[in-house]
C-alpha cells in the first residue's frame, strides 16, 4: 500500500526523530528519551508512565502540563529530603526533576514565559544535585568572546591531581546543558575519564543567558575556547582529549575537528554533514530543487516536524525568529562540512541508529561519512533495531551507546577502563 505524501513526510520525521514505526507517535520518541535517562538516575519508570497516562497524544499543551505536575512533585521530594538531612535521596530526586522540567519545554511555544522559568528550575535542580555528589560536580564558566562565558560542568574521573583522559560532551538543538548529565558524562566517569559538559551559542542554557548569541556554523570558534580552558586544568591529560557531539552536536563536533587539532578523537551521534538538505527533506520537499519562498502557506501544519518548526524555537535560536522558514533554510546552508572533509584528520567514530534517517537519506549520508573518515582508526557503526538501539543518538539504549563509544575511545587513546 502506498503512503500519501503527508504519511511519507511524517514517516521521515519519525525516522529522524529516532522513533520509526516501533515507537509510533512523535511524543513517544521523546518519552523514550526521558525514560532512557533512568539508566543514570535521571528518571523513574513508574513516574514516566504515570505522567504519560495524563498526556493526550498530539496535544502539546497536555504534554507540557503533565510533565510540569511530575516535575513539581519530584522536586518537592528533593527539597523535603534535603531539609531532613537525607542527602542521597535529595540528590536522586533533584536529578529526576531535572529531566522532568526539561521535558516540559519540549513542545512549548518559545514566547511562553514558562519556557524560561522551567529551564531555570531545571538548572536549579541540577545545581542542587551537583553539590551532593562526592566529589561535587563543579560549575564552570569558560571565558568566551566580548566578556561572555560558556556554561559548563566538570565531572572528575578520579582522585584530585591525577591526569586522566577527558571527554568534552556537547548536546543538540533541543537539549539543555543539564540534560547532558548521564549518557556520556556518567559513562565517562564510570571508566575513569573526566567529563566536561558544555554548550555553544544558540543552545538552550547559553541562549537564555545571552539571547543575542545564536547558532553559528563555525562551531570551532566557541569550542576552541572550551579546549583552551580544559587543557588548563591539572587533571586533564592533554594528549587524551575527546569530543562527543549528539544530534545537532553531530555537526558541531566534526566541524570543530576540522580546525581544532588538539582533539585526539571525536564521536558524532550521528554525523550530520549538511544540515540544509536534511531539513528540506523533513519538510517533505525535494532537496535537489529550489524550495518555495512562501512555505508557511504551502506546508501541512498538522505534520509533526512542520508543527514543531512553526513554533519557532530553533529558528529563534538561529537568529531567525522574525524570518520566514525559507529564510531560515537559507541560513542552514552554511551549516555544512562540504569542502572540509580532508581537514578532519583525527580518529572519528560515527554512531547512528538505523532509524536516524529515511533510507534514501541514509545512503547519501554514508557517502559523506566516507569522506571524513581519514584516519585508520575511524569507524562508522549503525546500530539496528535488533540490538535495541536504533533511536536518534541511541536514546533507547544508552548503555550500549556507552559500551560502543568508550570501548572505541579506550582503544584509540590507549586507556584501559
Amino acid at each position: 500500500m502506498k503512503n500519501t505524501k503527508e504519511e511519507k513526510q511524517e514517516l521521515m520525521f519519525r525516522h529522524t526523530a529516532g522513533q520509526a514505526n516501533r515507537f509510533g507517535t512523535y511524543f513517544d520518541s521523546h518519552f523514550t528519551r526521558v525514560i532512557g535517562r533512568g539508566n543514570y538516575g535521571g528518571s523513574a519508570v513508574g513516574e514516566c508512565y504515570e505522567t504519560a497516562s495524563r498526556i493526550v497524544d498530539g496535544d502539546f499543551q497536555s504534554y507540557t502540563n503533565a510533565w510540569e505536575v511530575t516535575a513539581k512533585r519530584v522536586e518537592a521530594i528533593g527539597w523535603d529530603c534535603l531539609k531532613k538531612g537525607h542527602k542521597v535521596s535529595a540528590r536522586d530526586a533533584f536529578l529526576r526533576a531535572v529531566t522532568y522540567w526539561g521535558a516540559t519545554t519540549m513542545y512549548i511555544d518559545p514566547t511562553d514565559p514558562r519556557h524560561r522559568s522551567s529551564y531555570e528550575k531545571e538548572r536549579a535542580c541540577f545545581r542542587e544535585a551537583a553539590k551532593l555528589f562526592n566529589p561535587p560536580i563543579e560549575v564552570v564558566n569558560i571565558p568566551y568572546e566580548n566578556g561572555r562565558t560558556i556554561p559548563g560542568y566538570f565531572i572528575p574521573g578520579g582522585p584530585k591531581g591525577e591526569k586522566r583522559p577527558t571527554v568534552l560532551v556537547l548536546g543538540g538543538g533541543d537539549s539543555a546543558l543539564e540534560e547532558l548529565y548521564g549518557p556520556s558524562p556518567v559513562g565517562a566517569q564510570r571508566r575513569g575519564y573526566n567529563a566536561l559538559m558544555f554548550e555553544v551559542p544558540g543552545q538552550k542554557a547559553m541562549f537564555f543567558d545571552y539571547p543575542d548569541l545564536f547558532f553559528r556554523p563555525d562551531a570551532e570558534v566557541p569550542i576552541r575556547y572550551v579546549v583552551d580552558y580544559v587543557l588548563s586544568r591539572p587533571e586533564v591529560d592533554p594528549k587524551k582529549l575527546a569530543l562527543v557531539g549528539a544530534s545537532f552536536g553531530g555537526y558541531f563536533a566534526p566541524r570543530a575537528a576540522a580546525f581544532e587539532k588538539r582533539l585526539a578523537a571525536v564521536i558524532a551521534l550521528p554525523l550530520f554533514s549538511d544540515l540544509q538538505p536534511m531539513f528540506v527533506e523533513l519538510l517533505g520537499l525535494d532537496p535537489t530543487k529550489p524550495y518555495p519562498r512562501d512555505l508557511e502557506s504551502r506546508l501541512d501544519m498538522s505534520q509533526s516536524f512542520v508543527k514543531a518548526l512553526s513554533k519557532g524555537d530553533i529558528r529563534m535560536r538561529s537568529g531567525y525568529a522574525n524570518k520566514t522558514i525559507a529564510e531560515w533554510l537559507d541560513r542552514m546552508r552554511e551549516f555544512s562540512l562540504v569542502g572540509l572533509e580532508k581537514n578532519i584528520t583525527c580518529p572519528l567514530l560515527i554512531l547512528a541508529g538505523e532509524s536516524e534517517f529515511d533510507p534514501a537519506r541514509a545512503e547519501k549520508e554514508k557517502v559523506q561519512w566516507k569522506k571524513v573518515m581519514n584516519h585508520p582508526k575511524s569507524q562508522a557503526r549503525i546500530v539496528t533495531a535488533a540490538e535495541g538501539g536504533e533511536g536518534h543518538s541511541m536514546v533507547n539504549n544508552l548503555l550500549l551507546k556507552n559500551q560502543i563509544e568508550f570501548d572505541w575511545l579506550d582503544d584509540v587513546l590507549g586507556w584501559k577502563s
